[in-house]
């Protein structure tokens, strides 16, 4: 939740109002040449502006909301998700998604093969749709009227990374303008950004940080300790040694969080949670307003975090585990052939490698 809502036409209706009947309780006790009592007779003006704006709005939003079910009548389907903007249709008999992104004056649609949805969810701008049959992900935008698509096929990327991927259901969750897609069984989590699918196993991950204004709060390593504190939104409580008063009073710039890989070819990936000036004023906490919006951010904040932790939790807790000790057959006075059968029995029933059933017949046939 980058930016802040938009005061709706009703809102701005009862906004107006407030100013006109300021404004006639202070031109019927003030001097109109005094410049303070123009402020609410300006603030009128304002709010019937933002009335027009705020209509304006209702209006295209109603025409795009009309093309939608104009076009939802002209389709089969069997469920859709989305909203009056952008919609998504799926199909499961035909196994396709069609796509539908509206205008007050027409629609643009694109099909998508070979999909079924399984889960679909919103981040703040986009839609991002799971097919968990063969972990196939797709994030949609409706960009003024045209469909902006991102696509991956998961499996395929893990096979890149030579992971045999098992059945399984992976979850999906939205922080934000990000999607994260995890799976416990096959150890891999999908970050989906606005701009690219990052699809990555748990041991790729070396270490999450939180950063606010250029500076680390909160840091969890691969094999490390947590390191800083880290604000629960909604909450008001700070862990790590800060005090409520200084959240009560800071101004917040930036907001991110950096996830650390292991490749020197893509080493990190930046979630931008917000930036002042491009997705609204510096946040100042001891306004109620925007601190209340930054609690909201930090709720956020708390989710990747949590995700992150879980994930480099798991791929420390699997570095820790004991490994097995190379098994070395007891060789007798058995024929060097009876030996051979067991060490081939041993790797049919899988306590064997290929590189350890190898390396023992090696030292078979060197007797």
């Amino acid at each position: 939740m980058k930016k802040q809502d938009d005061l709706s036409l009703g809102g701005s209706i009862i906004l107006t109002i407030v100013f006109a009947i300021m404004a006639f309780f202070t031109y019927q006790t003030d001097s109109l040449s005094n410049f303070l009592a123009w402020i609410p007779g300006i603030c009128v003006i304002f709010g019937i502006i933002m009335i027009i704006i705020a209509a304006i709005d209702s209006s295209h939003k109603s025409a795009r909301k009309k093309q939608q079910t104009n076009f939802a009548r002209s389709i089969t389907y069997d469920s859709c998700f989305g909203n009056g903007d952008l919609k998504l249709y799926f199909n499961y008999s035909n196994k396709k998604v069609t796509i539908c992104a509206t205008t007050t004056s027409g629609t643009e649609e694109m099909v998508i093969d070979d999909f079924e949805q399984r889960n679909s969810i919103e981040t703040d701008n986009h839609i991002v749709s799971l097919d968990s049959l063969s972990n196939k992900v797709i994030r949609v935008k409706n960009d003024n009227g045209s469909i902006a698509l991102g696509y991956c096929c998961i499996n395929d990327e893990l096979k890149k990374k030579e992971v045999v991927v098992k059945p399984s259901i992976p979850t999906i969750k939205a922080f934000n303008d990000y999607a994260f897609i995890t799976d416990d069984i096959n150890e891999f989590v999908a970050v989906v950004t606005p701009s690219r699918i990052h699809v990555l196993r748990y041991s790729d991950i070396v270490s999450i940080s939180y950063e606010e204004n250029g500076s680390d709060v909160f840091n969890k390593s691969l094999g490390g300790a947590v390191v800083g504190g880290l604000l629960f939104g909604g909450v008001g409580a700070i862990v790590g040694g800060n005090t409520a008063k200084a959240m009560q009073n800071k101004e917040v710039k930036n907001m991110s969080i950096k996830i650390l890989l292991k490749s020197t070819s893509d080493s990190t990936i930046i979630l931008k949670i917000y930036e002042g000036g491009k997705d609204g004023p510096v946040l100042i906490t001891k306004d109620d307003a925007s601190r209340k919006h930054y609690e909201n951010l930090m709720e956020e904040v708390s989710g990747i975090k949590d995700i992150f932790s879980i994930i480099i939790d798991i791929a420390d807790k699997k570095n820790t585990m004991p490994k097995s000790a190379p098994i070395t057959p007891f060789i007798s006075s058995a024929s060097v052939a009876d030996e051979l059968t067991k060490l081939v029995k041993l790797k049919e029933a899988g306590i064997l490698s290929e590189e350890e059933f190898q390396a023992q017949k090696s030292k078979l046939l060197g007797m």
